[in-house]
């Protein structure tokens, strides 16, 4: 992976939750403020590794397009997902088709890589990181190393350009799923997390506070007793406040 030049931090300007802020100098942040209710999905029924960071790439966008519809299973990019593990695709309706062939239309002078550091011959970088990209993302640095921590936990995480301050999605699992973790147990409890791509002190940093918090069996369990965004937001918080 390219090395990114380390510039100052990125510390949030603005409300908890929102990614659109302008980069200065931070703090280690905590979850409650990755997070936000509305990116944090409890007890799914979630079988793959696969399906699990898709879930958590519609989330993140969510948070970075909160005026958009998440677009990771439509279109072209559920079928691309899908075509890389699974095979062809079903047959398309008319509608997804269609969906697909705008979309392609639209970025098919882009590469990845090129989109991740927010490049288009040479252009600024816009905010048009699509589900497609994040999940890509997250795949990309799966390939380099499983992401699990153990104790059914895992750490899905990316830099990228085109956001201006970390933001983090979580979701838990009815039953866990294989995730190459160190101690091969099935992982249940993911925080998906993007920071921007010139932040890498600040990257590791998050890392090493979520990968110590995690360590934590009662802050564990008390993540995974909960069914219900808010609630499990609200919990984050009260931890956060009250240690």
């Amino acid at each position: 992976m390219r090395p990114s030049p380390v510039r100052e931090s990125c510390r949030p300007e603005v409300a908890q939750g929102s990614p659109r802020t302008t980069a200065s100098c931070i703090h280690t942040m905590d979850l409650p403020e990755l997070l936000a209710p509305e990116r944090i999905r409890c007890r799914l029924d979630i079988q793959s590794k696969k399906r699990a960071l898709q879930t958590l790439a519609e989330l993140l966008g969510q948070g970075i397009r909160p005026d958009t519809e998440s677009d990771t299973t439509t279109g072209a990019d559920a079928s691309a997902v899908d075509s890389a593990t699974n095979g062809p695709p079903a047959e398309a309706s008319d509608e997804a088709a269609e969906k697909r062939r705008k979309k392609a239309a639209s970025r098919d002078s882009t590469s990845l890589g090129d989109r991740l550091r927010g490049k288009k011959h040479d252009e600024p970088a816009h905010d048009g990181l699509s589900d497609m990209d994040i999940l890509d993302a997250l795949i990309s640095r799966e390939r380099l190393g499983s992401t699990g921590l153990g104790h059914g936990v895992a750490l899905p995480h990316s830099r990228v350009a085109t956001i201006e301050s970390p933001l983090a999605a979580m979701i838990t699992l009815n039953d866990g799923v294989d995730f190459e973790a160190s101690d091969s147990k099935p992982v249940d409890l993911l925080v998906g997390l993007l920071v921007p791509e010139n932040c890498n002190d600040d990257h590791l940093k998050i890392l090493a506070n979520l990968a110590r918090r995690f360590n934590e069996p009662e802050f564990r369990d008390s993540l995974r007793a909960h069914e219900d965004g808010n609630a499990l937001y609200a919990e984050l918080h009260r931890q956060a406040t009250n240690p």
